[in-house]
């Protein structure tokens, strides 16, 4: 069970904020800005934002492959999904995000067995560590 401090309207993970464009996916792809921090795999690139868009938008895989079950899977991603949920103030504190730019995520579960919540969130951690690193040093 959650605190209810992380149950208010601050920490929302709401559909504006979700990344489902297949062409926009491919994008982060062939963009090849990658971070890894095992289980997770992370795709990241930044954009000029459009206005009514959101400061970052995300999205969540687990392989077929690796866990056949969908319960299983389904399990996975949302346990990513509220990881984000509860951490991604952490990343928006970042100055550059002033500017209208966009942050899009593609987060792919790489692991072979289904992890704990706890180490899940300090993968996703530290991913969020390593791009604002990489903030800081590419923001002109």
């Amino acid at each position: 069970m959650l605190p209810a401090e992380d149950n208010n309207s601050t920490n929302r993970f709401t559909k504006h904020d979700r990344l489902k464009s297949p062409l926009a996916i491919e994008a982060l792809y062939r963009e090849n800005q990658l971070i890894v921090s095992y289980p997770l795999k992370c795709y990241y690139s930044f954009s000029e934002r459009k206005e009514p868009e959101s400061l970052i938008r995300v999205a969540f895989t687990v392989p077929k492959k690796t866990f056949k079950k969908a319960v299983e899977r389904n399990k996975l991603k949302r346990r990513m999904r509220e990881i984000y949920r509860l951490n991604y103030r952490k990343i928006l504190e970042n100055p550059i995000f002033q500017n209208d730019k966009q942050l899009k995520l593609f987060f792919i579960y790489i692991g072979k067995e289904m992890l704990e919540f706890n180490t899940i969130e300090r993968s996703l951690i530290a991913i969020f560590q390593e791009i604002d690193k990489k903030i800081y040093f590419c923001a002109p």
